[in-house]
């Protein structure tokens, strides 16, 4: 955040082109670390490793790390920038770590030497951890570090106390959550509440999608990239499906391999710890998303640090029969290639969207975001007068066409009947015998999980029968609360949208006043009951009441970080925007 500040101060604007630039920056600054990091390892594992020639060995790591296909997701994305950093940090931290342990390897190290540089880690892992929670992966990638390339190795003798401290370090996280698991499983499952998926599923499924993410970066296929992939088929047990047990299969014996083989072959034992630590945080016990390429922006890597390895190796002893810069510049070329159709795609939303749809046709998300390019470019064509509005319909024809698509794909998430409700309510309400969506929506709320996107859509929705788009009685709107209430009776999300109905529609304000009350009690501290207090109370001239709100938001903000936001309040009441009815947001 405080990247996009300083981007948004220093140009006086900020565009979706300046963005995206920042991201290309940092994405460089990463591919610089990649470079220095693969030659401190390369160097560390001897002459054997790469000969002479270790300079061309790291430089060809940093460039197949840079030019992975995968990585467009994340550096063409804004939002990832936060990714971007935390992987620049722990890289940083990694090479001064190196760095110094090297130093330390040879001659030993002082007390001085040793706490100025946990001081500089500590800081550059508060950096990290900052930019995103998984920075933390800093310290088990130390370990890593300590584990496969110095085993103990100190003062220029082998420490069989550090090497078993090295080993122990690199267990303890695992430890660590197999105790969570066995001693206080609701710290894990309460988040499951919430996903249509139990951990176990989670666990099973993300067994294979490791494989996956490591095909995807070892044969870039880009027809099977795409910016969603809830297509992903979960796995319901080690059977369900078989390729299930393989992939666990395969990797107990992948580490086990690569365990034996740590000494005749560090450099594979590195990158499957490196590979499988970096995505311990987002791809295991944690009730997130299955499915995202992000999250392989730093476990990469270690995978490619490797594979330049073994590539110059294979080279190397190939030289009498090929020049070894042939066949690299053909993979580098057709890296590139694949990165510049990637980036091609995404230069333009509509594009983009068809081919992930084309790609996956399977994912109701991809018809979603597909649908929503389509609006959106309703719109600026409407609004910029290109063409009648008349002219403009294929656009909302084939935008209903994936709602569509995506409500017979996934008839269980709330944004396609929002979506769907509102299509045919306000844009193509000449279609014959449409679905009661509404209805559809009433009874889907009985059952359904509600993810942070259904709640988003809930609002869209509100925002659509305020503004008279979709119609909606009062009973009908009252039944869609009662049966929130009665489901979430603790969610003060949704009595304060039953707030902002009851205000739209001019009810009484003593009756709104008691449902601001309620959702205070439901959860005092929330800063959002306490704006909207302020709001309704400017409004009704209740000085008294509007002087309480503020003093209770203070006592729950002591280090006045809100100070700026209720000023601003006092300025003038803040007012509901329009409909975004374009960005609301399917399961997610």
């Amino acid at each position: 955040m405080a990247s996009f500040v300083a981007q948004r101060v220093s140009s006086q604007s900020i565009d979706a082109f300046d963005l995206k630039l920042g991201n290309l920056v940092v994405h460089l600054l990463c591919g610089v670390l990649v470079f220095v990091l693969a030659g401190q390892v390369l160097r560390r594992l001897g002459g054997s490793a790469a000969g002479n020639n270790w300079q061309w060995v790291a430089l060809l790591a940093a460039a197949l790390w840079l030019l992975a296909p995968l990585h467009v997701s994340t550096v063409l994305y804004a939002v990832q920038r936060m990714a971007q950093f935390s992987t620049l940090f722990v890289l940083a931290g990694l090479v001064l770590y190196i760095s110094r342990r090297e130093s330390w390897a040879r001659e030993t190290a002082g007390a001085g030497q040793i706490v100025a540089t946990s001081l500089w880690l500590l800081l550059i892992l508060t950096l990290a951890v900052f930019s995103k929670e998984n920075g933390i992966l800093l310290l088990w990638l130390i370990a890593v570090i300590e584990v496969t390339l110095f085993r103990g190795m100190w003062g220029g003798r082998h420490s069989k106390v550090i090497h078993n401290l090295g080993i122990l370090a690199l267990a303890a996280p695992a430890l660590l959550c197999i105790l969570i698991l066995l001693l206080a499983p609701e710290m894990l499952l309460a988040g499951y509440a919430g996903r249509e998926f139990s951990l176990e599923e989670r666990l099973l499924t993300q067994a294979r999608l490791l494989w996956q993410y490591l095909y995807w970066l070892l044969v870039p296929n880009i027809n099977q990239m795409g910016f969603q992939h809830d297509d992903i088929v979960l796995s319901t047990g080690l059977l369900a499906p078989l390729t299930t047990l393989f992939s666990l299969l395969a990797w107990a014996a992948l580490i086990v391999a690569a365990w034996l083989l740590r000494i005749k072959a560090p450099l594979l034992l590195f990158a499957v710890l490196f590979y499988l630590v970096g995505h311990s945080m987002e791809s295991s016990l944690w009730p997130l998303e299955m499915v995202y390429e992000h999250r392989n922006y730093l476990p990469s890597v270690g995978i490619f640090i490797a594979v330049a390895y073994y590539l110059s190796r294979a080279l190397a002893h190939a030289a009498k029969y090929v020049n070894p810069a042939v066949p690299v510049f053909a993979v580098l070329a057709t890296c590139g290639t694949l990165l510049f159709l990637r980036v091609h795609a995404w230069a333009e939303p509509v594009r983009m969207n068809a081919i992930n749809v084309s790609n996956h046709p399977e994912s109701p998300r991809s018809h979603f975001f597909m649908a929503e390019a389509l609006l959106n470019r309703y719109s600026a064509e409407r609004e910029a007068g290109i063409a009648k509005p008349e002219e403009l319909t294929p656009y909302l024809v084939l935008a209903r066409h994936h709602l569509e698509l995506m409500y017979k794909l996934n008839p269980r998430d709330v944004a396609a009947l929002v979506m769907l409700y509102y299509m045919d309510s306000y844009h193509t309400t000449k279609l014959p015998g449409s679905q009661d969506w509404y209805g559809e929506l009433l009874a889907l709320l009985t059952t359904r999980r509600l993810q942070a996107s259904d709640i988003s859509a809930l609002e869209t929705l509100l925002d659509c029968i305020i503004q008279e788009y979709c119609p909606a009685s009062d009973a009908q709107v009252e039944a869609l609360f009662s049966t929130l209430a009665s489901r979430y009776p603790d969610n003060s999300n949704f009595t304060l949208q039953r707030y902002r109905y009851l205000e739209a529609r001019g009810y009484l304000s003593e009756q709104r006043k008691a449902l601001l009350a309620t959702a205070e009690q439901m959860q005092s501290g929330n800063k959002r009951i306490y704006q909207t207090q302020i709001n309704a109370y400017q409004q009704a001239s209740d000085t008294s009441d509007v002087l309480e709100a503020t003093r209770k938001w203070l006592l729950h903000d002591p280090k006045r970080r809100d100070l700026t936001e209720i000023r601003r309040l006092f300025r003038g009441p803040v007012q509901g925007g329009d409909m975004a009815v374009q960005g609301a947001t399917p399961d997610a």
